[in-house]
């Protein structure tokens, strides 16, 4: 499929989260079949790592032709090497986030960032289309909360974090698997790479449990709170020493039976 434009997807190694066995990344994978439905067999599909990274074979199998591998060595900068591997890309399609980490999510507002262009997150759906004034401009459709959607216009070039709720079809099939490729690319010269700080891999903490008072609205009410934004209510103590502000926000734990002191 010949285009005047271009398009790539950028993946990485997915993990299943009870087993630990590698497997492709749910999120990077809607955004590459995305990013075939804008640009059909001409989607470039690029990952920062190692090419012997297994779960690499099942995008083979949903549909990435060619993987474009790029190795980080030892500078592990994996932003650098995308922003000079993709310089010249129209559109770079992401996931939201990666499987784990407490600080996944931020590699598309950093690429975007480095390579001086703009960044939309929560897409579900995007159409490159051609402009009788500005040559080309993506028209996306973008994930807002209580079921709100919202169509946007954005001009080339252009960073896109996909929603995990895009619309897609994710069809795996083995013959795919055999005869996709992955195509290894030189590493980047070690001038050109920012180099980071070690990275280091720890077990997730436990998240604290949040104090909620019970609601005791209608199935009715919480429908209509569920679609339709509401004032919250509550008390704002402004005035009075940080004694007195501490025990407003005590009478309400006790009031929702949230404490039992």
């Amino acid at each position: 499929m010949s285009n005047a434009f271009t398009v790539a997807v950028l993946i990485s190694a997915g993990r299943h989260p009870v087993s630990g066995a590698p497997r492709a990344c749910r999120g990077d994978a809607v955004a590459m079949a995305l990013g075939r439905r804008m640009a059909g067999d001409g989607v470039r599909v690029v990952h920062a790592g190692a090419a012997e990274e297994p779960s690499l074979q099942d995008y083979l199998a949903l549909g990435a032709g060619t993987i474009e591998v790029l190795p980080l060595g030892n500078s592990g900068d994996a932003v650098a090497a995308l922003a000079s591997h993709l310089k010249s890309v129209d559109v770079i399609l992401t996931g939201s986030n990666a499987e784990s980490g407490a600080g996944s999510g931020l590699l598309p507002y950093a690429l975007a960032r480095a390579l001086a262009r703009p960044v939309v997150a929560n897409v579900l759906e995007a159409r490159v289309q051609k402009t009788a004034v500005e040559g080309w401009d993506v028209e996306i459709r973008q994930f807002l909360p209580k079921g709100q959607r919202r169509r946007i216009g954005c001009a080339l070039p252009l960073v896109i974090a996909v929603h995990p709720l895009a619309p897609v079809q994710l069809k795996y099939a083995y013959a795919r698997r055999v005869s996709g490729r992955i195509e290894r690319f030189p590493e980047t010269p070690a001038e050109t790479c920012v180099v980071q700080p070690g990275w280091t891999v720890e077990t997730a903490s436990r998240r604290p449990i949040r104090l909620k008072a019970r609601e005791t609205k209608s199935g009715h009410a919480r429908m209509q709170a569920a679609v339709v934004a509401e004032a919250k209510g509550g008390v704002v103590a402004f005035e009075g020493s940080t004694v007195d502000k501490a025990q407003v926000m005590l009478n309400y734990l006790r009031e929702h039976r949230l404490v039992d002191f």
